[in-house]
């Protein structure tokens, strides 16, 4: 046996013991028709969907306006949505299992829409950043305004000005 062969046989008998389960989040709209207790009951019904995943992030859904309106058909009529409920869920699970937990997503009414992708562990979240100017890198020191030199008045002959005035007419 190769001494590379070796070594990609030892990493894979590694692999499973750290729980390297592929990382997804799961971001979704309720319909906005929902009580404070319904979206509860909602989103426990989602993180029971999940099974034995692990939920590295949960942030409970708000309240926002949408961007456009949404419509989608519903027990026989077209409903429309211009608000809905925020919130996303990031976990740890097998491949396996996702079909399952997209298959629930799509199939339950509360869900107005939702997007399910395979992300990183790490938080991604925009954090806000203070702006550095270019006062603090001079430390201490202030910028100094820069003055415009004052133009001369000269003098104009009268054919000059005559001159200019039918370049810019013709």
């Amino acid at each position: 046996m190769s001494q590379e062969a070796s070594v990609s046989s030892t990493q894979a008998n590694i692999a499973p013991s750290l729980g390297t389960q592929p990382i997804y989040e799961i971001g979704y709209h309720l319909i906005p028709t929902l009580t404070e207790e319904e979206v509860v009951v909602a989103v426990n019904a989602l993180r029971k969907a999940l099974g034995s995943a692990e939920i590295i992030k949960d942030v409970a859904p708000v309240k926002i306006p949408l961007a456009y309106v949404i419509e989608r058909r519903g027990q026989g009529k077209r409903e429309k949505y211009a608000e809905a409920y925020f919130g996303f869920i990031k976990f740890a699970i097998d491949k396996e299992n996702i079909g399952a937990i997209e298959q629930y997503l799509r199939a339950t009414h509360e869900v107005l829409r939702h997007l399910l992708v395979e992300t990183v562990r790490e938080d991604t979240s925009f954090a806000p950043r203070r702006a550095v100017f270019t006062s603090d890198r001079l430390e201490g020191e202030t910028l100094k305004k820069p003055v415009a030199e004052v133009e001369k008045a000269g003098e104009v002959s009268e054919e000059e000005l005559d001159k200019s005035i039918d370049a810019i007419v013709a």
